[in-house]
């Protein structure tokens, strides 16, 4: 009895986006492959009688080997198939893994931004304690240009001599809290620059292995468009389909 086998869906490939990286942040984007399915067509044998009549490859009867071959290259497409969409979930799944991670471009933008934040209230506060200093230097001057018309000098120097105390405590306690943001800032930019450095090597990564399953998407295509132009709608013998599967 003569068989048509059927044709099936060619899988339509979009490749990947690239991911990549800069010094301190990694940034990814990524497509996706897309399949495109179409229906079986269905056909029943022409009578032998018919055969003579018609042209075309497409007409002519497989052989058993020509058979054999169309067999193995549909089962090896159809593992291919499941091989790459699995292997696409999982690249797909990582990138975006690898766009929210922790040390990804934001997150260490962002720790970065605190420490630096924090490093600049010190200096605000700082600067308003320079001030102070200022305005206290200002005001010894004045105490000094004019304590010997005063009526109570000691009173007034003793004040001062206090005020310059608390000054000089504020002063170091601010130095000590500045050394410390500054220290906690610049770690932050360290640890920013190291964790984006292995980003992007993992980026890297994902993108050499992103070509390569782009590589294998395109050549199933192929493989699937050379099963529809050569095997799609070909008549065989169901006698030898079956041999073929008992492996004679």
């Amino acid at each position: 009895m003569n068989t048509k086998l059927h044709r099936y869906a060619m899988l339509a490939v979009a490749s990947a986006l690239s991911l990549g990286a800069t010094q301190v942040l990694a940034q990814s984007q990524a497509g996706k492959a897309a399949g495109a399915s179409t229906s079986e067509k269905a056909a029943k044998a022409l009578p032998s009688t018919d055969a003579g009549k018609r042209r075309g490859k497409g007409d002519r009867i497989m052989t058993k080997d020509e058979l054999r071959a169309c067999m193995s290259l549909k089962d090896r497409n159809d593992r291919n198939r499941v091989e790459t969409e699995r292997r696409r979930a999982a690249l797909d799944k990582e990138r975006a893994e690898l766009a929210n991670a922790p040390d990804s471009g934001a997150a260490l933008h962002a720790a970065v931004a605190d420490k630096l934040a924090a490093a600049k209230e010190v200096d605000a506060t700082y600067a308003v304690h320079a001030k102070a200093i200022q305005d206290w230097n200002a005001r010894m001057a004045e105490f000094q240009a004019n304590s010997s018309t005063m009526r109570n000098p000691e009173r007034t120097h003793e004040a001062l001599v206090k005020e310059q105390l608390a000054l000089k405590a504020t002063e170091e306690r601010l130095q000590g809290e500045r050394k410390t943001k500054i220290a906690a800032y610049e770690a932050a930019v360290k640890e920013a620059n190291d964790k984006a450095a292995r980003g992007g090597d993992r980026n890297s990564d994902w993108n050499k292995r992103n070509e390569q399953l782009a590589a294998a998407e395109q050549a199933l295509l192929d493989a699937r468009r050379k099963w529809a132009s050569e095997c799609g709608d070909r008549r065989f013998r169901e006698e030898d389909e079956t041999a073929i599967k008992a492996g004679k």
